[in-house]
């Protein structure tokens, strides 16, 4: 089964620098929500991490490392690419931590890769199934952004558009099942929509 990979690799620099990935939410943290959603549908699951991160998660995931510091969220597209390919997989799931009511039917909607969730008209392209044949596309534009200096040059919408990344549109009626906590309004909104 395709492999997943959830990307913790961000500081919550809006939510105190405090770790998403172990924020209270629901009955754990936002790992947790994530993880009930997302294992029913994938295969193995790993956990991308900034460079720098000494927190041993736990809770049976694959921990990875980011290669380049302070380079974005592709770094963990990137990782996950790697680990797919050490995997012997032509594809890997990614989705950000801080995005926990993801549909308990992600991966059956998603079409061939590339692709990404879209919902409300806003594609989500870190919500995406990557194919594995990308690595040394990623792996070129990563580095030539980091060298440039330049995080324009680190944008993941731009990367996307550039392997032709197809949205695949999420419009169920209800919350938008990609709203993603970066506050402490969107936490307590998170909070109002599990009790609900």
């Amino acid at each position: 089964m395709t492999p997943v990979v959830i990307l913790a690799g961000g500081q919550g620099s809006r939510l105190g620098y405090r770790d998403k990935a172990l924020i209270p939410a629901g009955r754990g943290a936002l790992l947790d929500l994530l993880l009930d959603r997302l294992r029913p549908q994938v295969g193995p699951v790993a956990l991308s991490t900034r460079r720098d991160c000494e927190t041993a998660y736990g809770r049976n995931l694959t921990q990875l490392q980011d290669r380049h510091t302070g380079a974005g969220p592709l770094c963990g597209v990137l990782a996950a690419l790697e680990w797919a390919q050490d995997l012997g997989e032509t594809a890997v799931l990614t989705v950000p931590v801080d995005t926990a009511l993801v549909p308990n039917d992600l991966f059956r909607r998603l079409k061939a890769p590339p692709c990404c969730a879209m919902s409300r008209g806003r594609p989500h392209p870190l919500v995406a199934l990557w194919p594995v044949s990308s690595l040394p596309l990623l792996d070129d534009y990563l580095s030539a952004g980091v060298a440039s200096g330049d995080h324009r040059h680190l944008a993941v919408w731009s990367f996307a558009r550039h392997i032709d990344m197809t949205p695949i549109a999420f419009d169920d009626e209800g919350p938008d099942p990609f709203f993603n906590v970066n506050t402490p309004d969107d936490l307590l909104a998170l909070t109002t929509l599990i009790e609900a």
